[in-house]
């Protein structure tokens, strides 16, 4: 590897180091406003709909914030429609650490 790309792959480096520490920023400031939310022993979906939709509003600009800070925009798809995009250009959920758990879990 020539000098020139190995200053590029560190210079790549350096802005992921960066913009990992902007995320976790980002979900230190998510996680102290939801920190301040009262804890409910949360057992059912409609429970979790009861506590958080009076606050709908305000998770929403919460998440618009969060979301302007890290440069993310575009109007969100349905969860379906993006495993269809994951799929389409060969992203197997199956090879996801993080995935594999949660189709794990879904089969208890």
């Amino acid at each position: 590897m020539d000098k020139e790309a190995f200053d590029d792959v560190i210079g790549r480096i350096d802005q992921l180091q960066k913009g990992i520490t902007e995320v976790k920023n980002q979900l230190n400031m998510l996680m102290d406003t939801f920190a301040n939310l009262p804890m409910k022993n949360i057992k059912t979906g409609e429970e979790m709909m009861a506590l958080h939709t009076p606050r709908k509003q305000q998770n929403a600009e919460i998440v618009r914030g969060i979301f302007e800070k890290l440069g993310i925009s575009g109007k969100p798809i349905p969860a379906e429609e993006l495993q269809a995009r994951m799929a389409k250009n060969g992203i197997r959920a199956e090879d996801n650490e993080f995935s594999r758990a949660i189709i794990e879990e879904r089969e208890k």
